[in-house]
């Protein structure tokens, strides 16, 4: 699963669960792109519950989104990555602090009421 919907908190909430095929990634990251693409900075809320690696033909759909999902890093606001998985949420940290400009801060599972009140403080 990879969905993306407007929040009336003024942010975008991203749902990533289970296994994401060819099909779920590049519709995903179509729709990913056309958001931020239409703002000027965009704030999300990044819950990924089950996670599951990606297919390898997902994977390699990402790769080709590499360029257009570089260049759309400006127009990335904040971040909270609400993950029930440690690694994720450590691998959320990292990719935050290697990337100039990316606001990361992740939360638990129960997280998610202190990662809406990150987002819009």
């Amino acid at each position: 699963m990879f969905t993306l919907d407007c929040d009336a908190g003024g942010f975008v909430r991203l749902t990533i669960g289970g296994k994401i095929d060819e099909a779920q990634m590049k519709d995903g990251l179509e729709e990913f792109l056309k958001i931020v693409e239409a703002a000027d900075k965009t704030d999300f809320l990044y819950t990924i519950e089950n996670f599951e690696f990606p297919a390898l033909q997902a994977i390699a759909v990402e790769m080709g989104y590499i360029p257009r999902l570089i260049s759309s890093l400006p127009k990335i606001g904040k971040v909270a990555v609400v993950a029930d998985q440690a690694w994720l949420r450590k691998a959320a940290d990292i990719e935050g602090m290697l990337i100039p400009g990316l606001t990361i801060q992740t939360f638990p599972p129960d997280g998610e009421d202190d990662a809406k009140a990150w987002l819009t403080a």
